[in-house]
């Protein structure tokens, strides 16, 4: 039996608040999806298990909406516009494939496989997410919920046949007849959780390849960061690797290395790709993304060391670092490998105010940073001395997901 590291149920709350900081202006925004499409396809009578492939996919459903050009004029996109540039993010995960299919299905331009799943499933599941997806928009929070139902019934009646089926439509309306559904879907989405049981595990190498995924959607928001976790997760395993740490802890620190910047979702893509210097007040929003990446990450089971390599990695031995100020004393191991591993890959790589950094310059910055008291000489003298071992290391994984992403801005850039 393969060794549990995690459970579905705590990754699934994690990535569903992580995804939330891409849509501000709306709280719980995939919550409430997953928690309509889960009553939905209940009353369409699908079973358990196929109603837990549907939450994943709801909670999930947009992820391509960081290769999409902004929205301009009140212009949004729904489920169908964003699937096909979901693929290319999310297309080799295992334990994902059911999520797969279902925006395959969404895209026209993309042919699922009809010999393994069944298809008339998955299409009932596309409609599902994409009225979910349309009535959480619909929701005011601002208002009671009942006094919403009767504009949003009507605006859901008018899709039958059209663009929903008129059976995913009816079984909306007759779920949207309970008035408890309105206070629940505005105020407890989180119920959906209820459905996922943490005996559902998830392994180590399940969560490298989930994490690996969820990269990409931090990244591939701006041109210029587009490589950068891949390159970092790649440097701090190889630096953990040379120190003789474990293989579970070098499978780790890959997992932390992916998600060191999950909170920079919150960031607005503006501040990410400004060509000058930030302002203070700019500074201070960026400033604040580790925090987010250790409140994102801290409640999931199994990632008590990953959650703090990840989210200390802004931390300095000196003091200086932040958002913590945590001195050298409690800023462990893993944390060092990680923020070593982040400047050496930020410096690497062409940002929107800089050049790429030379190998010269690289090294010069990172021993400035010892000579500071910021960065821990002993791990920055391992990467000097391996320099072009992890630069090539650095440069393959780099390069592959470099790939993936200008293949699915074009996909993107066809909507």
């Amino acid at each position: 039996m393969e060794k549990k590291f995690t459970n579905m149920r705590d990754i699934a709350r994690s990535f569903a608040n992580a995804m939330n900081l891409l849509r501000p202006e709306t709280e719980n925004y995939h919550q409430r999806v997953a928690y309509l499409a889960y009553n939905i396809a209940g009353e369409m009578d699908y079973s358990a298990e196929d109603r837990k492939d549907l939450l994943y996919a709801s909670l999930l459903f947009d992820v391509g909406i960081v290769l999409m050009p902004e929205e301009e004029n009140g212009k949004r996109y729904y489920f169908k516009d964003v699937a096909g540039a979901g693929l290319s993010i999310i297309g080799d995960v295992p334990r994902l494939k059911p999520v797969c299919e279902i925006m395959k299905i969404a895209s026209p331009e993309d042919e699922t496989d009809e010999s393994l799943f069944d298809i008339d499933r998955f299409k009932d599941f596309a409609e599902i997410i994409d009225l979910s997806d349309r009535v959480s928009t619909m929701l005011d929070s601002r208002d009671a919920a009942l006094n919403q139902v009767a504009d949003i019934c009507d605006t859901v009646s008018d899709l039958a046949g059209e663009e929903i089926s008129n059976a995913v439509v009816e079984a909306f309306l007759r779920f949207a007849g309970k008035e408890y559904v309105w206070m629940e879907v505005l105020h407890q989405p989180e119920l959906f959780l209820t459905h996922i049981s943490d005996a559902n595990i998830v392994t180590l190498d399940d969560m490298i390849e989930m994490s690996r995924f969820m990269s990409r959607i931090i990244d591939f928001r701006s041109s210029y960061t587009t490589m950068h976790s891949s390159g970092v997760a790649a440097t701090a395993v190889r630096l953990a690797e040379i120190m003789g740490m474990s293989e579970d802890e070098c499978k780790m620190m890959m997992v932390a290395g992916y998600l060191h910047d999950i909170g920079k979702l919150k960031v607005p893509k503006s501040i990410l790709e400004k060509n000058d210097k930030l302002t203070d007040a700019e500074f201070n929003i960026v400033k604040e993304y580790a925090y987010y990446t250790n409140l994102l990450l801290k409640n999931v089971a199994g990632f008590e060391q990953i959650g703090r390599w990840a989210s200390l990695h802004h931390e300095r031995l000196n003091g200086y670092g932040y958002p913590f100020r945590l001195s050298a004393d409690d800023i462990p191991m893993g944390a060092r490998i990680i923020a070593i591993a982040d400047i050496f890959s930020a410096v690497a790589e062409i940002r929107s105010y800089r050049k790429g950094m030379n190998k010269e310059e690289v090294i010069a910055t990172l021993r400035q940073n010892v000579e500071d008291g910021a960065m821990s000489g002993y791990i920055v003298d391992m990467l000097i001395n391996n320099y072009d071992n992890i630069y090539s290391i650095r440069e393959r994984e780099v390069t592959k997901e470099g790939a993936r992403y200008y293949a699915g801005v074009v996909d993107a850039e066809e909507v």
